[in-house]
């Protein structure tokens, strides 16, 4: 079984990044809750917005690219329709080429789940690992959490 995740990302109090969410009828299983995978992608638009300043999505943008590398959710509590939904994204660490992203899906003021991104910068024609620019580590400096 894979090691928990820390568990100060179910306090909202740490986040400064914060992303609403629509619940769509489509986003439901047949439990009546919403399915695993919306949920993942909810947190991938989490993560988008706190990285919209420095990754914009253009085809002319000549890179570092962020790709994700890998991902652990930890479901908490079920989410449903009507349910007022946001997703809180912080920075967990900050490494020479890679980040680890720290996130909570909260529901009705509940956390719901909990989750870790590991994400690279990529040089955008090489498709290898290169260092964060300036502009990106002082972005995700912005975003370490806030621990009372």
């Amino acid at each position: 079984m894979a090691a928990r995740l820390d568990p100060s990302l179910t306090d909202p109090a740490t986040y400064r990044c914060w992303t609403p969410v629509t619940l769509r009828f489509r986003d439901l299983d047949l439990l009546g809750h919403v399915n695993n995978v919306n949920l993942a992608g909810w947190l991938e638009d989490g993560r988008v917005a706190l990285e919209m300043p420095i990754q914009p999505l253009t085809p002319d943008f000549p890179g570092p690219v962020i790709v994700l590398v890998d991902l652990h959710i930890q479901y908490l509590e079920e989410v449903h329709f009507g349910d007022e939904v946001k997703v809180g994204t912080r920075i967990q660490r900050i490494g020479n080429t890679s980040v680890v992203v720290g996130q909570a899906v909260f529901a009705n003021g509940v956390c719901a789940a909990i989750a870790e991104a590991v994400e690279v910068a990529i040089d955008a024609t090489t498709r290898k690992p290169v260092a964060w620019p300036a502009e990106f580590r002082a972005l995700f400096e912005r975003f370490l959490p806030r621990i009372p």
